[in-house]
């Protein structure tokens, strides 16, 4: 249901806005009176523009089309004139190429003349000089002319001119050298050689002939060209006119129906105005509508708690759209009744009350059928309510909804709202209605999945704490197991050899008053009780070494300071006390640590797993003498810290039991006297101490690696 103050606003606000309208209606009346003249005045400064705006347009036109004419006109006249000029000047060139050639000859044939009258004052080989430099002369000007002037066809019989010229050149160079020896047999080359000139000057006569022809062509094209353009401008030209003619006309008509346009499209707006004020009027009911959706989906949403979701979708279903009964329906899990977990009649809540589910007139069922929301009007509506209010429904009910929250496919109840008018719930209320459900829907699911995800995490708390008891208790047993099975044995011994010790001494005493002491037997009994002495003290000390190493085992946080601690000097002096044990089995060891690496740690703790690292590598790595390689290498890691590898290419460890290595009494070598403590004393050194940690990496015949990783430890102690 809306806001009745913000209804109040927005008619409010749709009064003055009409008042607004109808004042400027009115003033614009008042300015149209006065304005009235000049607005004729205004329509005949059209009317007289309509006309000289196209005429005007189509002098410039005009103007623009011949000037336009002007420059393609004198464009093509330039064109002719370059073809001319181009065309005269390679056919002068061409024609001075050619009487050059002629000069050439003349002078050649003045020289064999000369020569064949016997003259002893001409200079053969300077006039031979100069004939070759006049040929070289024109075979550049002629391959200039080719690269410039000529066509392609004329460049092929160019070029052939070329290979003539080039003859001829070397021809001159024999003729002038054989001219001193034998004149009778050089004179007779002059006729062939006369043949060949002739027929490159015939072909230079050609070439300019044709270039000329070409000229005059391409001169015809271009007037031709130019003609065509005027003849298109002035067909354009008329053209032109007569569209912008026509143009003016279309114009004019175009106006009188636009007037005629204009005043039915003012009274349009007009009227579009009203509708449109209205139609603004429903947005911002809609917008607020929308506003109050956003609203509850987020109150929906907000909360994991069930209570908070139901009475937050009550209250917002309220704001939104008419409600007299409001109410969330459950199927049990046997689906025979219908749990009504809130139903609120006219504002009182009722009780939780249920249903019979197997009616098929029963809403509820019917809308789950549907798989959508059911609406109910009239009698239909009024029955249902007054078979559950009874006297207590003061009006008929005339309108109800019944519609299922669904999420992924399961249904979580069935939401409905009823009203006493029958046109209360009109499509946009079932929009609204739809809406909210799918928030409600969600907010629902959330709320149960999160009670059910606590109910989940306190029954894994419980097994948890559980499982921590349990692991305890398995500890503790094995580690009293590993006392008991490591102090039985030696403690079993020295009971053997006092009890045998003290059965000796009662024999003594026996003999002694019964008078049959004898030498032999004392000597022989004293023997025997040193031997028994001695079993007693060297089982009473392993089980004290072995106390000891279990005290080891709980690292006690009093003990030890932190130190700034060379690591290049302790790594050092750890490493040379296994020195001397691994020569004797051929175990080389290498050390890597930088000189002056430096970190605060507790040194003495550090000492003591290493020293257990080293002695588990001995011990197990390299069984029965076999030989190898351990390396110790120490290496800068995050914060200040510090890794130490201790890296062997023994026999590794077996898959099933690294993960027990750092166990308790965890030993794979107990026949041979070791508890299994060295690398849990390690690990715990490392872990407590040392505030490292221990990492053990094995394959099975591909060796081991020991990671001890160091922390930078702060303060001072």
């Amino acid at each position: 249901m809306g806001d009745p103050t913000a209804t109040a606003r927005q008619v409010s606000t749709g009064d003055e806005l009409g008042e607004l309208v109808q004042g400027q209606r009115n003033r614009d009346w008042g300015l149209g009176m006065v304005t009235a003249p000049s607005r004729r005045l205004i329509e005949r400064v059209r009317m007289v523009l309509r006309i000289m705006v196209p005429v005007c347009a189509a002098g410039l036109l005009m103007v623009g089309l011949f000037g336009t004419g002007e420059r393609t006109l004198s464009r093509l006249t330039g064109a002719i004139d370059q073809i001319v000029a181009r065309n005269l000047a390679g056919s002068i060139k061409l024609s001075d190429i050619n009487t050059r050639v002629q000069n050439v000859n003349a002078r050649f044939n003045r020289l064999l003349v000369l020569k064949s009258a016997g003259r002893q004052t001409i200079d053969v080989a300077a006039e031979l000089a100069a004939i070759t430099t006049q040929v070289d002369a024109i075979v550049t000007d002629l391959q200039a002319y080719r690269d410039s002037y000529a066509t392609a066809e004329q460049r092929v019989r160019l070029d052939e001119i070329l290979r003539s010229l080039a003859d001829y050149k070397n021809s001159v160079a024999w003729v002038g050298s054989m001219l001193g020896i034998d004149f009778a047999s050089t004179v007779s080359f002059i006729e062939p050689f006369g043949a060949v000139f002739d027929r490159v000057q015939a072909e230079l006569t050609r070439i300019v002939t044709e270039t000329g022809q070409d000229a005059q062509s391409r001169a015809t094209e271009a007037t031709r060209q130019a003609e065509a353009t005027v003849r298109a401008f002035l067909y354009s030209a008329v053209a032109v006119m007569v569209g912008i003619a026509l143009l003016a006309w279309l114009i004019g008509r175009y106006q009188q129906r636009l007037r005629i346009s204009s005043e039915m499209l003012r009274r349009e707006v007009e009227a579009r105005t009203v509708e449109l004020r209205q139609a603004n009027g429903e947005l911002a009911a809609s917008a607020a509508t929308l506003r109050q959706l956003g609203d509850a989906g987020l109150a929906l949403t907000a909360t994991l708690d069930l209570n908070e979701v139901h009475a937050a979708l009550r209250r917002h279903l309220s704001e939104l759209i008419p409600v007299d009964v409001f109410g969330m329906v459950r199927i049990l899990g046997d689906g025979r009744d219908l749990l009504f977990e809130q139903f609120i009649f006219e504002g009182e809540p009722w009780p939780i009350f249920s249903r019979p589910s197997l009616s098929s007139s029963e809403p509820a069922v019917r809308a789950l059928r549907q798989a959508g929301g059911l609406m109910l009007r009239g009698d239909e509506a009024a029955v249902w309510a007054k078979g559950v209010a009874g006297d207590r429904l003061s009006m008929p009910m005339q309108a109800a909804i019944w519609w299922p929250l669904v999420v992924s496919g399961q249904v979580l109840a069935v939401i409905t709202v009823q009203n006493h008018d029958m046109l209360a719930y009109g499509p946009q209320v079932l929009e609204i209605l739809r809406s909210a459900c799918a928030y409600a829907a969600i907010a629902i699911a959330n709320a149960c999945s999160y009670r059910d995800l606590e109910a989940t995490l306190a029954e894994l708390r419980t097994a948890q704490d559980k499982l921590v008891q349990q692991e305890k208790m398995a500890s503790l047993g094995r580690l009293v197991a590993g006392v008991a099975h490591e102090i039985n044995t030696p403690l079993g011994v020295v009971l053997t050899a006092a009890g045998s010790l003290y059965s000796g001494v009662t024999d003594l005493r026996t003999a002694i008053a019964q008078g049959r002491l004898t030498r032999t037997a004392l000597e022989q009994g004293v023997a025997e009780w040193a031997d028994l002495a001695t079993v007693v003290e060297r089982n009473a000390v392993r089980t004290a070494t072995l106390v000891k190493s279990f005290s080891a085992v709980a690292v006690d946080e009093t003990e030890g300071r932190v130190l700034e601690t060379d690591l290049s000097i302790l790594l050092a002096d750890v490493v040379a006390l296994f020195r001397p044990a691994l020569d004797r089995s051929a175990i080389r060891l290498e050390l890597a640590v930088e000189e002056g690496m430096v970190i605060r740690t507790v040194p003495e703790s550090l000492t003591d797993a290493l020293t257990r690292i080293l002695a588990n590598t001995i011990d197990h790595a390299f069984p029965g003498g076999r030989s190898g390689h351990v390396s110790v290498a120490a290496t800068a890691g995050e914060n200040n810290g510090v890794t130490i590898t201790v890296t062997d290419d023994g026999v590794g460890i077996a898959a099933e039991a690294l993960p027990h290595v750092c166990d308790p009494f965890f030993t794979t070598a107990r026949g041979s006297g070791h508890p299994g403590l060295g690398l849990h004393v390690a690990y715990n050194q490392a872990i407590q101490r040392l505030k490292g940690a221990l990492i053990v990496e094995s394959t099975i015949g591909m060796g081991t690696r020991v990671t001890l990783q160091l922390a930078h430890q702060g303060s001072l102690r």
